[in-house]
């Protein structure tokens, strides 16, 4: 009886060891998935659409970027002139969390050929995201750059 209750404690331990240890829980910040698209991504009849592929990728996040701030082909972009804010990575699953002071960001992912990202604003913005107090952003990204339509 003594060793299962010492077995029913350590698994207990475990189990809440586990569950403090899943993605870290920020307060502020942005969070979201990076999935990939490659091939052929036309919907067809028969065929579903596909949402992508979670995967591990570095993500940096740079002060606010205009499209004048840096060089782009296409969705790839080289030689950003603004201030790197932040650096973190997506699990395997494809997730991901940073904490972030309150304030607007471009967030990039990076892929072969460059820091890909696929949105502008009426601005010119790439990718904006803005962090407001105690809150956190949503900024899922499609790596769809090897995809075709």
């Amino acid at each position: 009886m003594k060793g299962m209750k010492k077995k029913l404690l350590f698994m207990m331990l475990l189990t809440s060891f586990a569950f403090a240890n899943q993605a870290t829980r920020i307060k502020q910040g942005i969070s979201g998935t990076i999935l990939l698209k490659t091939g052929n991504a036309m919907p067809s009849p028969g065929r579903p659409v596909s949402n992508g592929t979670p995967v591990a990728r570095n993500i940096f996040i740079y002060e606010l970027t205009r499209r004048t701030d840096a060089i782009a082909n296409g969705t790839l972009y080289n030689h950003i002139k603004t201030k790197l804010i932040a650096k973190t990575k997506s699990d395997t699953t494809g997730r991901y969390a940073v904490a972030l002071p309150t304030g607007k960001y471009s967030v990039f992912v990076e892929t072969e050929g460059g820091l890909f990202a696929n949105l502008l604003d009426d601005k010119g913005n790439i990718n904006m995201v803005e962090v407001k107090k105690d809150s956190v952003s949503k900024c899922n990204i499609v790596i769809n750059n090897l995809a075709f339509y």
